[in-house]
């Protein structure tokens, strides 16, 4: 396992939180499903330090993908942070989003398990995954930093614009070669 966890304090999800987090679990353990995909805004954008796919076909395709790597990957640990701004009482204490024009913010410190369907081979990895959602509680944007390092962008100068780059392409590849049906996994 990375020894990139954590220092923040955790905290219990409301219940709200809980349906939003059992949703992406199911993605990130190979379980892709319309229901799972249902806390997606049509526009949201997932960025990890392999691709950037921007709106949810693409997103649904990334994760959709998965299963063609992976024999399994398994949930190691899953807490919520308690960083500022996001205790219960900020989070609307389970009753959805923020007020109306705002955005809340769920972060994750996960830990997955993957198994790699050709030669066998595990990899355990520590992520930060940071959900921002919308008034109406869809996830606008999906982060995902391995060992809780910052992913890149282009606004970290030109390697960061060549990094971006990259990983837009990479999600259109994906995206051409990889269904966004979950129902033809």
């Amino acid at each position: 396992m990375s020894s990139a966890t954590s220092n923040h304090p955790t905290r219990k999800p409301t219940a709200d939180e809980q349906s939003i987090i059992d949703r992406v679990l199911l993605l990130y353990q190979c379980k892709p499903s319309e229901h799972a995909y249902s806390i997606y805004a049509d526009d949201a954008v997932f960025h990890d330090p392999v691709s950037i796919a921007q709106g949810k076909k693409s997103i649904m395709s990334q994760f959709n993908g998965m299963p063609k790597i992976f024999e399994r990957s398994d949930t190691v640990k899953c807490d919520v942070l308690d960083h500022d701004g996001s205790s219960a009482a900020s989070a609307g204490a389970g009753t959805g989003a923020a007020a109306a024009g705002t955005t809340t913010d769920l972060k994750l410190d996960l830990t997955q398990h993957y198994v790699f369907k050709v030669g066998g081979a595990e990899k355990t990895l520590n992520s930060l995954v940071t959900l921002k959602r919308d008034a109406q509680g869809l996830v606008k944007q999906h982060d995902e930093e391995w060992d809780h390092k910052k992913n890149t962008t282009g606004d970290d100068g030109f390697f960061g614009k060549i990094n971006e780059l990259r990983k837009k392409f990479m999600a259109s590849v994906i995206d051409s070669t990889v269904t966004s049906d979950p129902s033809k996994v």
